[in-house]
């Protein structure tokens, strides 16, 4: 009742996002300088900015980016530093950077890093239809629908894209100025000189002294009439010399939805805002907006994250019930009565709302990662659960021996609560041992970093919890039903004796009963007698089949990298211009694209975006139309347009194998990528210029080319027209630097404008001339400048042209450079990886150089050896937790003969023999099977789960990525389930074996303090001599394995079959199967489309089918084995004993029969 309070409160306020919100340890800082090459931005900005920031404490990496116009410098942190501080002191460092940024640079922004995989489309955006200009539009956007947005709460931030802002243009005939000889400088010092504030005095009031100052009341019309110059008698105007009129800037980009100009609303939400919530308000408040303004225009939702999300939590939560309803058909087969089944699959709903609330009082949000997490968990919510109600289902034999002692109702109740809590206790050390290794698995997720923590701690963090609930319910809620309806009822079906239960003993006599050691074993339990005597077949047999298995994983198995969410099926396409074509050049020319497909089919969207000399577009489909011919018309078009024009490179993609490729892109157009990095930039051309030509040997190789950036479309190389000033000259006629480039950036007419109040508003104010936009070079250096001294100089004279290569961009990682060989690779993707690694492995580095690929579609090094860290963790954590719960331990004399020889064997590899890895690991395993057998025996469970694992990826072709990886970790935590079912049983079995040989209370005898009860198992039949204890520890095992079939069978059948319908897809088309007409059709997951959980439900799937056979069929003849071969072991060591010269007798072997 509690948790039902706890949950009544905690779900309606938990925190819903489409992506965890992960604190990673990166700050980056940003800087603009528009119009620099990226030679200019790494000499002037990033290298400075790069000092600044690696002294600061507690970095441990610093790269950089310096492309055309930007830089970015990115610090990654040691994970116990706190980034808020960390901020103020890189603010503080960048004072001296602040101070010496060139000219039009501006300030560097510092803000919190985000992975490149969740930098994708904006949180929410909408488009602005109007009949007005874009440059209207904008304006009014800002005024009218902006303003209004930032009022939704939990929006953080809203921006207008499209269009330009407003400025008032001075512009200065250049023929009056020279007929009148007035300079531009002096026309600008004048104008600047308008917006001046002028002291007017102070004024002493209450105490307080207070300045006054005036500044002049300007409008457009005084500004025209302002005297800028004067000459003799006469006082020159803006008007005389120029015009004066309110204008735009130059436009950035141009926006088009379905080939109409539009202006786009991009929209931010708060951090840890409800994605869902904040898209809801924003979807409600546009149709009031659009209804309110004061302008004729149409808002409409381009992109909206937080309904995307709501789509992917809609199809996981049908996915969910669609698993419900598996696992009710299946447990109301299995179990035969409704009322159980109801109760069981109850106790996952109130596992999920425990977890939920645990989510909202620890502070978690629900986001894809963690609901994944929790829809992979259905199948394991319900394994504690079953387990109780099977074992309690088991005892119900007492039921009967009541009914036949002719108990009362009263009685026989008595005996069913008995049953309902000696079954919980026989459950209680597997539940514990099975969840704790579960939860300790995922502990090693705390060292994982960078992207593999956004993803995958989130995720291990909701499987742990679930675990955790899944315990409460299983001893808080499975019992006390039982007890409370299902008790009752079993009873009074039954009758009503004249006889009472009087003391306890009658009570656990008709409850507790010991095995039969004469019983005739059915014809099942003979053969597994019989197979156990053949058990280094079986040890064998697995060696083999992991073999294979292993050969299986190298030859046949996609090694794949970082996992990618599914991509939508849309139309692609990108043009890039020759530098320097204006950006409205670039929008004409690509809207002959947009028109080749207008008028749009209903059901297409189209949107387009146009920035610089570059343009991109992408058309998406409804579903009902992926299935016509329409997509694959639509890309014939746009490769006929583009075939048709020139001077342009054009890259389409979608509904075809290959994508179109026209001229010559140096970014990551192709499909192959290998980043190099090393701290001399000629030795590293060299190396990929190496590299190059051994990928140009492939004839499967196309369009190879090296770069240095990894920008998709990037270009390979490009020419700078470089305008140098000749100091020599400045300095002999007088002139500054800023003298020159004032003149020369007006004349092109990309002055900096400057800021002033005209009319009660800030405007900006921009000085050019009339000609600038038609100017050529000759223009500019005919051009005449005055000296100080009155001389005329032509700017000609002073500067000179030259036009250099210039490299895309300058990427750097903790001062070493970074260089890219890119090529498109034509073939399976399996092939295309095989490729990739084979060039890897070729490429001869120096040292302090490396090689790796370049999209991280494969894992980093450091990722790759975090992964490994993760599983070798998980393993130990695992063993730990065996070793402890298990209390298993070989006598002392063993470990100590035991430990010691594995020690001396690695020393004397490491001296002498020269060794194979895999025959010390198989050493190592031997010694740590004969010093903690029970454990080791359950980590077998493993290595069998694998075989399913690696035969499952080889047949579906799917990329064994992060995923699958984590995935491991998971099954890691789940297959030794079994393991420890079947083992912990069979040490339950052997220790009632004792306890009906032996009489009394073994368990009890052996415990180190008194009242203590010490877990005995298999190897403790050594007590019952040699002629009957292999006989009883086959029956032991026998039992036990049969004791738990039901148990093993249904946890795993739920798992596995909770897991099949992430790995479906279901779509709205019709289907016959099995002759039956079907409104839908169901079929296998696509690899090339996959979500998070795909992969890591068809890890689990493998592994547990795998694991659950072989564990059935091996595990009782590996048990024995180990069992028998300690019992040898202990009489070897019993036996030197015995023949060493003083005859010591270890304190353990005194205490076995006949040592």
């Amino acid at each position: 009742m509690a948790f039902v309070v706890l949950a009544l409160y905690a779900l309606p306020r938990i925190e819903v996002e489409a992506i965890p919100e992960v604190n990673l340890p990166t700050i980056s800082v940003s800087t603009q300088w528009n119009g620099a090459s990226p030679k200019a931005i790494q000499r002037s900005i990033t290298l400075q900015v790069e000092e600044a920031v690696r002294g600061t404490h507690g970095v441990e990496k610093v790269t950089s980016e310096s492309r055309a116009g930007s830089s970015t410098v990115t610090a990654e942190f040691r994970r116990d530093i706190e980034l808020d501080f960390a901020r103020l002191e890189i603010n503080e460092r960048l004072g001296d950077v602040r101070r010496n940024l060139p000219l039009g640079a501006s300030q560097p922004m510092i803000r919190s890093f985000v992975p490149e995989e969740f930098q994708t489309e904006q949180f929410f955006s909408f488009s602005v239809e109007s009949s007005l200009t874009p440059n209207e539009l904008r304006e009014r956007a800002e005024r009218w629908i902006v303003p209004q947005i930032l009022g939704i709460e939990g929006v953080a931030d809203a921006s207008v894209l499209g269009g330009a802002n407003p400025l008032v243009k001075i512009s200065l005939d250049r023929r009056k100025l020279e007929f009148y000889d007035v300079t531009a400088d002096e026309v600008f010092t004048q104008v600047t000189a308008l917006d001046d504030l002028i002291s007017a005095g102070a004024i002493q009031q209450d105490g307080l002294q207070k300045l006054v100052s005036l500044r002049e009341d300007v409008s457009l019309r005084s500004l025209r009439d302002a005297v800028v110059a004067r000459r003799g008698d006469v006082n020159f105007t803006l008007a005389m010399l120029g015009d004066v009129k309110p204008d735009y800037e130059d436009p950035m980009n141009f926006v088009r939805n379905n080939g109409k100009t539009v202006v786009q609303v991009q929209v931010d939400k708060q951090s840890g805002g409800n994605a869902v919530g904040v898209s809801r308000s924003l979807r409600a408040a546009l149709p009031v907006i659009e209804s309110e303004l004061p302008f004729d225009a149409r808002l409409i939702v381009d992109t909206d994250e937080g309904e995307d999300l709501e789509d992917d939590l809609r199809e996981l939560l049908i996915r969910s019930a669609a698993i419900l309803v598996v696992l009710f058909i299946l447990l109301a087969v299995s179990l035969r009565q409704i009322t159980l089944t109801a109760i069981v699959i109850a106790s996952i709903v109130f596992a999920l709302v425990i977890c939920l609330s645990l989510f909202y009082f620890l502070g978690i949000s629900v986001n894809f990662i963690t609901i994944s997490g929790l829809t992979i968990c259905f199948g394991l919510l319900l394994d504690n659960s079953i387990l109780v109600l099977d074992a309690i289902h088991r005892r119900l034999a007492a039921l009967q021996r009541a009914e036949e002692a002719g108990l009362s109702h009263r009685s026989k109740m008595r005996v069913v609560v008995e049953t309902v809590v000696q079954g919980t206790g026989d459950v209680t050390f597997p539940i514990m041992a099975t969840t704790l290794t579960t939860v300790v698995a995922f502990l090693s997720f705390i060292f994982l970093s960078g992207r593999l923590a956004v993803y995958y701690l989130p995720l291990a963090i909701s499987v742990g919890l679930a675990m955790i609930a899944s315990v409460f319910v299983a001893f808080g809620w499975i019992p006390v039903v039982l007890k409370q309806t299902w008790a009752g009822r079993l009873v009074k079906r039954t009758a009503d004796g004249p006889n009472e239960i009087e003391t306890d003993d009658q009570l656990d006599a008709i409850v507790h009963v010991l095995p039969d050691l004469n019983e005739r074993e059915g014809f099942l339990r003979r053969l597994g007698n019989q197979a156990q005597h053949f058990w280094p077949i079986t040890a064998v047999g697995l060696a083999v089949l992991l073999f294979f298995t292993w050969k299986t994983y190298d030859e046949d198995v996609i090694k794949g990298g970082f996992f990618n969410f599914g991509s939508d099926e849309t139309l692609v396409c990108y043009m890039r211009m020759p530098a320097g074509t204006d950006v409205q050049v670039t929008s004409e020319t690509f809207y002959a694209f947009e028109e080749s497909l207008l008028p749009l089919e209903p059901g297409v969207e189209m949107r387009t975006n146009v920035f610089g000399n570059q343009a991109y577009m992408v058309i998406e489909f409804e579903d009902p139309l992926l299935k016509t011919p329409t997509p694959i018309l639509y890309r014939a078009l746009l490769t006929e347009q583009a075939d048709m024009i020139g001077a342009s490179s054009i890259f389409i993609r979608g509904f075809a194998d290959q994508p179109y490729i026209k001229g010559n892109f140096g970014g990551s157009s192709g499909n192959s990528m290998i980043k190099v990095t090393g701290y001399n930039s000629k030795i590293l051309g060299g190396i990929c210029d190496d590299a190059l030509r051994i990928v140009q040997r492939n004839r499967r190789v196309r369009n190879p080319i090296v770069t240095t950036s990894n920008r998709r479309f990037g270009r390979a190389s490009t020419d700078e027209t470089v305008i140098e000033l000749r100091r020599d000259v400045l300095a002999d006629y007088g002139l500054s630097v800023m003298q020159v480039v004032g003149q020369t950036r007006r004349l092109l007419g990309v002055d900096i404008p400057t800021q002033m109040i005209i009319a009660g508003d800030q405007e900006r104010v921009q000085l050019s001339y009339t000609d600038s936009d038609d100017i050529e070079f000759t223009d500019v250096a005919s051009f005449v400048i005055i000296t100080p001294q009155g001389e005329k100089v032509h700017l000609g004279d002073l500067i000179t042209l030259n036009t250099v290569p210039l490299s895309d961009s300058i990427s750097r990682e903790d001062q070493r450079y970074s260089m890219y060989v890119n090529w498109e690779y034509v073939g399976t993707d399996k092939m295309r990886r095989a490729f990739l690694k084979s060039i890897l492995d070729t490429i001869e580095l120096p040292y302090g150089y490396h090689a790796e690929e370049g999209e991280r579609t494969f894992l980093t090094d450091e990722e790759d050896e975090d992964l490994k860290l993760a599983l070798g963790l998980a393993l130990g954590f695992i063993f730990i937790v065996l070793a402890a719960l298990f209390e298993s331990f070989s006598p002392k004399m063993l470990v100590f003969f035991n430990l010691p020889v594995v020690a001396l064997l690695w020393l004397a590899n490491y001296l002498w023999f020269d060794w194979s890895d895999t025959v010390m690991q198989a050493i190592t395993l031997a010694g740590l099977m004969l010093a903690f057998p029970a454990p080791v025996l359950v980590l077998v469970s493993l290595a069998m789960a694998l075989v399913g694992v690696v035969y499952l990826f080889a047949w579906s072709d799917s990329s064994f990525d992060s995923s699958a990886r984590i995935g491991l970790v998971l099954l890691f935590g789940i297959v030794v389930n079994n393991a420890i079912l079947l083992v912990s049983r069979y040490r339950h079995e052997a220790a009632l074996t004792l306890k009906a040989a032996l009489g009394g209370d073994p368990e009890l005898d052996a415990g180190i303090l008194p009242g203590m009860r010490k877990g005995l198992g298999g190897s403790d039949l050594y007590q019952l001599g040699s002629e009957h204890r292999r006989g009883h520890l086959r029956r032991s095992i026998s039992r036990g394995t049969v004791v738990k079939l039901r148990s093993i069978l249904l946890t795993s059948g739920t798992t596995v079959v909770g897991l099949l319908p992430l790995i479906m897809q279901v779509s709205g088309e019709a289907s016959t199967r099995l002759g039956i007409d079907l409104p839908f059709t169901v079929a296998w997951m696509d690899s090339s489309d996959q979500a998070i959980w795909d992969n890591l439900a068809l890890t689990s799937i493998g592994g547990m089918i795998s694991s659950t056979l072989l564990l059935l069929v091996g595990m009782p003849a590996l048990y024995y084995g180990a069992v028998v071969t300690g019992w040898f072991m202990r009489d070897v060591v019993s036996w030197v004993g015995r023949r060493m010269p003083w005859r010591r007798r270890s304190p353990e072997l005194a205490e076995v029969p006949g040592a």
